[in-house]
């Protein structure tokens, strides 16, 4: 088993475990997670972590409830109001959890989401505007038991990722990510950018190690 299957796994085990317990909230798997459940029925293997959507009133008791269990602990680093990342070491291997809470206002027919990819929860231009009908209802994956979807997960990965959400690329390195009008919007690197980016994210991973 190489590295990226041995993440995989272990991201994998993440999603069920976080998936448990939080099964009695609303929450929702989105982002590069939702991706890789629909098109590759499992976490995608080029993936660094799990991605969670949960409403913001619920923070607090999620944030108690994650102290409860103690499995996870939280990087007080990264973490916002919007935002809470969870890390835990498996056997040696820092494996990560992100949590973002999204503002449900009843008067709007989309769901606020201000961490997002860019991680700038003070600029209201870069906040993510995701339509409800896409979100809610709620459902429950048929694969993997606690695990909850959005209402309309296809058209949800094309409003992410756009109409070549089914082509696989390398996260971080093979594009980046703009929002635009609220709406994101996936450009593709050059091979110049990619190699770029690579080196740039591989200095990131070490910093972050230490």
């Amino acid at each position: 088993m190489n590295k990226k299957e041995i993440i995989q796994k272990l991201n994998l085990e993440n999603l069920l475990t976080i998936s448990k317990i939080l099964k009695n909230y609303d929450n929702f798997i989105f982002y590069g997670t939702l991706l890789g459940i629909v098109r590759e029925k499992s976490v995608l293997k080029g993936d660094d972590d799990i991605d969670i959507l949960i409403d913001i009133k619920l923070r607090e008791k999620i944030l108690k409830l994650i102290k409860k269990h103690k499995k996870f602990i939280i990087n007080k680093k990264v973490m916002n109001k919007y935002f809470i990342q969870l890390t835990r070491n498996i056997g040696g291997k820092k494996t990560f959890i992100d949590l973002y809470f999204y503002i449900n206002n009843s008067k709007n027919k989309y769901i606020e989401e201000k961490h997002n990819f860019l991680s700038s929860v003070n600029l209201k231009s870069h906040s993510l505007h995701i339509p409800k009908k896409l979100v809610f209802p709620l459902k429950k994956n048929n694969n993997f038991k606690n695990v909850k979807i959005p209402n309309n997960q296809i058209k949800l990965c094309e409003f992410l990722y756009g109409k070549s959400w089914k082509k696989p690329l390398k996260k971080n390195t093979g594009y980046r990510m703009e929002i635009i009008n609220h709406k994101p919007k996936l450009i593709e690197r050059s091979k110049l950018g990619s190699i770029t980016r690579f080196f740039k994210q591989f200095f990131y991973n070490e910093f972050q190690k230490k």
